[in-house]
């Protein structure tokens, strides 16, 4: 039997793997290099797109273990000592069920928020015990004597309320293991009434990152590296309560010298301040903001060959990744322009309108037709796949313009977790006939979707509106209306594609979109220079479907024109009646040109 842990290619989370694997797995890019600096930064990104991995590689004992040809160029250009602080997926439960409870009271919520104190406490402590004792010498190895050590640890202790058995660093680490045990025993003998805890557990007060910010000048003093940067990674903070995340990002202005904070939260939040109030900290002069979604094609696809290259690799595939996949056949203009002409007349009205003729398609410049001829190229190619004689054609697979390694990578949003599904998907292709088939991409771009819509369809919807269920349910609602769009009775060479909330009406759906950008459903305009953090930003916000969506609903890659998302719910109920209304008439038109 196989006991090796799976690696990256197979778990699909950076959560599940040791500091080994992720080193040996980890792919560099832009961001790593932007969260590396000694800036305060908030990590913004749904699930799957590299979060966790990027503030764990930038923890001292990864940096010290990395073995890439480049750890050593980031070993000497990262100045502090990340902690990795990963988020306990009890914590909002916790403190919502205390809330809401008749023992509720502001010591007991005190209490609860102090498990998270020690909590990153213990994380520091590990990460000091780790360049004390267990470093490979390779990122800021400490020598301290035992005298040294006794001492730091007695003054630690006392700072943080907690009794190590012996004045040891490793002893002072299973304290705060032991207090946390305290806590959560005493909250639990509150809230269910036991009887078995009467004493509250005495716990050290006050905001976490002065806590921080006390505890590293002690340590620095010790360690003999005053003015040393330690760097607190915290991980998956959407799973926090707001209680927790706000005083983190409200510090981000002014605090401790000695402290950098690097924040990993979902694109949404409902009441999280992070730019919206005279407190709050802004971009580029207190905290920088990196969005892991929407990333430019250029730095996408360059992310997502090194990714897909590494895992072939792996699997002894070595040519270049393009060489697995096949590409499409180029579209002919000419040839899609002059079937749709024949069986669309609002087509070929659009044409004689415009003043293009198909015949000299080829000669046109850009001083001439070239603009309007490749504005609706592609709506034209999707129109004339997907209607026959003013009706829909019912077809068993998408066209071939969503397939190419560099279409597919797009279709995935150069998410790596999806990235690294699809690429297991055709690995067995690649392995058997060395170049994987269209049909091939396709059926796996389909499986794909389908694992995603299953998880979008676990997501509820909780609102006052009961018209979705779930996150997928809007999203198809959204993507249905989109499609539509492109392959309605009336040709229209520039389709809807692009979400605005701007309207009042919009508000029972917008906890649903900030749940649907979350999971990476819908995507944030790129052109937006911050991301978007709480119901405010959201509806100043310009959205858009992910690309995962398009092949299914027959939807453009490109920019497309925007619509408020309370008109197009509104639209999508009535408007197709009106648009099968039109049918029968071009349908009729069809038949006297015929």
């Amino acid at each position: 039997m196989n006991n090796q842990a799976p690696s990256i290619y197979e778990s699909f989370n950076a959560r599940t793997l040791t500091n080994e694997q992720l080193c040996k797995s980890f792919i560099i890019s832009e961001d790593f290099k932007e969260l590396a600096s000694t800036n305060h930064t908030i990590l913004i990104g749904p699930r799957g797109s590299g979060k966790t991995t990027l503030v764990r590689m930038l923890q001292a004992e990864a940096l010290d273990i990395w073995c890439d040809p480049q750890a050593q160029s980031f070993r000497e250009s990262v100045t502090f000592s990340g902690v990795f602080v990963p988020t306990d997926r009890f914590w909002k439960t916790q403190y919502q069920h205390i809330r809401d409870s008749q023992t509720h009271s502001r010591k007991l919520e005190a209490l609860l928020l102090s498990t998270f104190t020690y909590h990153t406490l213990e994380r520091l402590t590990d990460t000091l015990e780790y360049r004390t004792k267990r470093s490979k010498r390779n990122f800021k190895p400490i020598n301290i004597s035992k005298t040294d050590e006794c001492e730091l640890v007695k003054e630690l202790a006392e700072l943080w309320c907690v009794t190590p058995k012996i004045p040891s660093i490793r002893s002072l680490e299973t304290s705060i293991t032991a207090k946390k045990k305290e806590i959560t025993d005493y909250i639990t003998g509150v809230y269910f009434n036991s009887g078995l805890v009467e004493v509250m557990p005495k716990t050290i007060g006050g905001e976490i990152t002065s806590i921080l910010g006390s505890s590293i000048r002690i340590i620095n003093a010790y360690i003999n590296e005053r003015g040393h940067k330690w760097g607190f990674l915290f991980d998956e903070l959407e799973l926090a309560p707001e209680e927790i995340i706000q005083p983190l990002v409200d510090s981000m202005r002014g605090g401790a010298e000695d402290l950098i904070l690097k924040l990993s939260l979902s694109p949404y939040h409902k009441n999280l301040s992070v730019t919206v109030n005279s407190d709050s900290s802004m971009n580029k002069q207190d905290v920088s903001f990196i969005n892991l979604t929407g990333k430019s094609e250029k730095s996408g696809l360059d992310f997502s060959k090194r990714l897909c290259s590494s895992i072939f690799k792996k699997n002894d595939l070595e040519k270049m990744i393009s060489h697995y996949f096949k590409v499409p056949g180029d579209i002919s203009t000419e040839k899609v322009f002059s079937e749709l002409s024949e069986k669309d007349p609002t087509f070929r009205e659009y044409l004689d309108n415009k003043k293009i003729i198909i015949s000299n398609i080829s000669a046109y410049t850009e001083k001439d037709k070239a603009p309007n001829v490749r504005k609706i190229k592609f709506v034209a190619y999707l129109r004339n796949y997907y209607i026959k004689k003013g009706r829909m054609a019912s077809r068993k697979r998408c066209p071939d313009y969503y397939a190419g390694f560099d279409n597919l990578c797009k279709a995935m949003e150069y998410n790596p977790r999806m990235l690294i599904g699809l690429v297991n998907n055709l690995l067995p292709y690649a392995k058997t006939v060395d170049s994987i088939a269209v049909s091939q991409q396709l059926k796996a771009l389909e499986d794909i979707f389908n694992s995603y819509k299953a998880l979008l369809n676990t997501i509820a919807i909780r609102s006052e509106n009961d018209r979705f269920a779930s996150i997928f349910d809007l999203v198809h609602e959204i993507a249905s209306f989109f499609g539509w769009e492109i392959v309605q009775p009336e040709f229209i060479p520039e389709p809807k594609g692009t979400l605005t909330f701007e309207k009042e009406a919009n508000s029972d759906f917008l906890d649903a979109v900030g749940l649907a950008l979350n999971a990476g459903a819908l995507i944030t305009d790129a052109d937006r220079k911050e991301p978007i953090h709480n119901l405010e930003d959201l509806k100043d916000a310009r959205c858009r479907l992910s690309h995962i969506f398009s092949h299914k609903y027959h939807l453009l890659f490109a920019k497309s024109r925007e619509i408020e998302l309370s008109d197009l719910l509104s639209e999508s109920q009535t408007g197709r009646k009106l648009a099968l209304s039109k049918a029968k008439k071009v349908e009729s038109k069809q038949l006297g040109l015929l």
